[in-house]
């Protein structure tokens, strides 16, 4: 309020000496200063440095007032300058921050930013969807932003705790959220209000400890992930069967290069032709069109593995396939849906 004040003061100080001026050099007939909008005139040319010299003062009074008026305006043009860079560089901040929010939707949020949340951003991204990161530290906000394009990722810097603030990254309009805590006690607390709050949120978590799974998911978490028993099968499979496992890990990764092969997932909508088909015969197009191999299928959330001949194919089902990169296009075209939809 004080700061105001202060404002308010200079600016009538300022004003006055431009009437002072126009009331000494309308006293004098040779001057060309006659009017308040000459005096006003000569005080904003002033201001700007532009100095065009068809308005001054030629009485004592007046130049006297006009060097006040010539120092004051150095004052103002600076005040003016710093107020802008300022005003301008907490906007950048704010947008760097994510307090704006983001227009994102039916995207993915990743939630607890590290090495191990990187590789599974990298992963999204490499299949063409968007992703929304939050994290608690402002130094991972450079990190994201030279990583990233800010066209396919938004990063929020906001306390983990202020549920409110998930509403930037438009948690409920999100496919899945990731949430990546390194303590599953802190996680499942976060999970519990997070759902209070977006109860139709899709949260997908880890957990270090696999006894804790069943827990998780009564606490309404859709999908958990016991990362060292997911470690653990894939070391056995290693020991067992090396190339088996070698295919594995190819397979759940996303293709990268036309060449690479990985499981997708493609939504059965009421445009689709295989919807109200048998599995059997979506089967053998996928193969013969797009040297696709379908594997299994998933109705009402749950998955059938390499289903009988005779399933049927119905809305909203999911069919889960193994394709190769450069098919990736021709069936995201054909089902109507990206991958993962």
């Amino acid at each position: 309020m004080r700061k105001k004040l202060i404002y308010l003061a200079a600016f009538l100080v300022y004003v006055s000496a431009i009437l002072s001026i126009q009331w000494f050099e309308s006293q004098s007939p040779d001057s060309n200063i006659k009017t308040i909008g000459d005096a006003f005139w000569y005080a904003i040319v002033t201001l700007t440095t532009v100095g065009y010299g068809d308005f001054y003062p030629i009485t004592l009074p007046g130049k006297i007032i006009g060097l006040l008026v010539i120092i004051g305006s150095l004052g103002i043009l600076g005040f003016l300058i710093g107020e802008i860079t300022v005003r301008f560089n907490q906007y950048m901040e704010k947008k760097k921050s994510g307090f704006w929010g983001t227009d994102f939707e039916n995207h993915y949020v990743i939630i607890g930013w590290n090495e191990f949340a990187q590789k599974v951003a990298n992963q999204i991204i490499h299949a063409g969807q968007k992703v929304a990161i939050v994290t608690n530290s402002k130094t991972d906000l450079d990190l994201i932003a030279d990583l990233y394009s800010s066209k396919d990722v938004f990063s929020l810097f906001a306390d983990y705790s202020n549920i409110e603030a998930y509403q930037k990254v438009n948690v409920d309009k999100t496919k899945r959220v990731f949430v990546n805590f390194d303590s599953d006690s802190e996680t499942l607390v976060f999970v519990i209000n997070l759902k209070k709050q977006y109860p139709m949120a899709n949260v997908v978590v880890r957990c270090a400890n696999p006894s804790l799974k069943e827990t998780f998911l009564n606490a309404g978490i859709d999908h958990v992930i016991a990362q060292n028993e997911v470690a653990s099968k894939l070391v056995a499979s290693y020991l067992f069967e090396p190339h088996v496992a070698t295919y594995t890990e190819d397979l759940i990764a996303t293709s990268v290069s036309d060449e690479d092969s990985d499981i997708q997932q493609y939504l059965i909508t009421e445009e689709c032709q295989f919807a109200g088909s048998d599995y059997m015969d979506a089967f053998l197009k996928l193969k013969v069109d797009f040297n696709a191999i379908l594997i299994g299928l998933v109705q009402d959330g749950k998955i059938i593995k390499n289903p009988v001949k005779g399933t049927n194919v119905q809305i909203n089902n999911y069919l889960i396939l193994i394709s190769s990169g450069d098919r990736k296009k021709a069936l995201e075209k054909f089902f109507g849906v990206k991958e993962g939809e």
